[in-house]
């Protein structure tokens, strides 16, 4: 099936190449969620004075108003207006008459310029004037058939609710559907593009959120795991911590390729663990990634330095990539984007994130979203070989379980190392044990977790009162 681009960012892909060229379109949303800007973002990518677009407005998007919201955004263009781009106003047709002689109006004006792109906005305004449903059911399947003999594409744009989908006429003359929302979560709105029809053409199925600027709308496909595993052989080859006694417990580090859940109580050790996974590998030429949301790279550059390590030379030599986001407006899906670009940039054979956590914040409005999508990470860390640590903060873990958003840490990481706080006598004392390694032997023993700037972190020997860490 021939296809025309969308000029939106990642939306091609979602849509298997782009639009289906000839087809009819339904772009439907509540008010507000960006369909008037999509369109428009298509019209100005596509037009040219040879394939000109036709855009019809209606009573509710008046053309005059559609033109000076459109000079907002970076894709407008001044000089096709009139040449490549084509406005028609029927809206005051529409208050006189009724809807079945708008839809005859509209097969005229297609017949009169011929456009290779047609938009129709709104639609549901044509349908909300109707007199008739039998009436407006005549018109529009008059002015599919003036489509059908054209090698016209139109995207016919209203405010459906889900209930309309399967119940108002229009849906019968069109080819798909792409739904748009805008939901509140919190302090941010999440909004988000679905395809919910598209006939004869594959696509990528489920909501992908997606951000407005001022260069219009770009999407961020939702992260998935492909439907096959990728083939590869899984190495037995040892990616040492360089953590003192670690190694020792991991039987001589993690087997290359897999993920770490490196979870404990605050302040535990976690980041400290972490870090020094990540830059150990580097002084041994392993580039490496660490991906934060509570701590800058001031703040990491910083407390490596008290360990002696120098972030700014590593990085200078292509070895460390420090990238941060805050949690506060974290987007998992837009946020995997970033990840998948710092990742090959640096070539990076160790990753760290700091912390998944921080993920649930950015996956609200979606309660299976936070699972889905670090499983997904960790098949694509698993599928290029890459050797990841994730720190999770966690409270009560035995009893309730370790669990994450109510499934099994088992189903995410092949390797769970533990850090939590122990009372020893009149102190309180750090105790790391390895609870799982997938494929691999490992020590079973609790032993005192020492962190200081001389030493770095270092294992210990076993230590007394353990059974306490297994306590809820």
């Amino acid at each position: 099936m021939e296809r025309i681009p969308t000029y939106v960012p990642h939306l091609d892909g979602i849509l298997n190449g782009g639009l289906p060229r000839n087809s009819t379109l339904l772009i439907s949303g509540v008010p507000g969620s960006g369909k008037t800007i999509l369109v428009s973002q298509i019209v100005y990518g596509n037009a040219t004075p040879q394939d000109k677009a036709l855009v019809i407005t209606t009573v509710s998007e008046p053309m005059a108003r559609l033109i000076r919201f459109a000079q907002g955004f970076s894709f407008f263009d001044l000089d096709k207006v009139g040449t490549a781009v084509v406005y028609e106003d029927i809206g005051p047709m529409l208050l006189k008459g009724n809807g079945e002689k708008g839809l005859d109006r509209v097969a005229e004006l297609v017949l009169k310029h011929q456009p290779s792109l047609l938009v129709v906005d709104s639609f549901k305004a044509i349908h909300d004037v109707s007199e008739s449903e039998a009436e407006l059911r005549r018109a529009l399947y008059r002015l599919a058939a003036t489509l059908a003999t054209m090698p016209c594409t139109t995207l016919l744009v209203g405010e459906y609710g889900a209930d309309e989908m399967v119940t108002v006429p229009e849906m019968a003359i069109v080819d798909g559907i792409i739904e748009l929302s805008n939901r509140p979560v919190g302090l941010r709105d999440y909004r988000c593009l679905r395809v919910r029809k598209l006939r004869g053409s594959d696509y990528l199925s489920g909501k992908h959120t997606f951000r407005i600027t001022s260069d219009g709308i770009t999407i961020f496909p939702r992260f998935v795991t492909p439907p096959a595993p990728a083939v590869y052989t899984a190495s037995r080859e040892r990616v040492p911590t360089g953590i003192a006694g670690l190694d020792e417990l991991l039987h001589g580090g993690l087997l290359r390729g897999t993920t770490a859940l490196v979870a404990g109580d605050p302040g535990a050790g976690k980041t400290v663990t972490s870090l020094h996974f990540l830059l150990n590998g580097a002084r041994r030429g392993e580039p490496g990634t660490h991906i934060s949301f509570q701590e800058d790279p001031n703040q990491l550059a910083q407390i490596a330095r008290n360990f002696g390590f120098d972030v700014e030379t590593l990085q200078e030599q292509g070895l460390v990539d420090m990238f941060y986001t805050s949690p506060v407006e974290l987007d998992v899906d837009e946020h995997m984007l970033q990840i998948v670009e710092v990742v090959e940039r640096v070539g990076a054979r160790r990753v760290v994130i700091d912390s998944i956590g921080d993920f649930e914040a950015g996956a609200r409005w979606d309660g299976d979203r936070f699972f889905n999508y670090v499983y997904s990470l960790v098949q694509w860390f698993k599928n290029r070989g890459i050797t990841a640590l994730l720190t999770y903060e966690v409270g009560q873990m035995f009893g309730s379980g370790l669990t994450l958003t109510g499934r099994g840490v088992s189903h995410i990481a092949d390797n769970v190392i533990l850090i939590r706080y122990v009372p020893a006598e009149s102190e309180i004392r750090r105790a790391i044990t390895v609870l799982s390694a997938r494929g691999s032997s490992h020590s079973n023993e609790v032993r005192e977790y020492l962190i200081t700037e001389e030493t770095g972190p270092r294992v210990g020997g076993p230590i007394s009162g353990a059974f306490s860490v297994l306590e809820t």
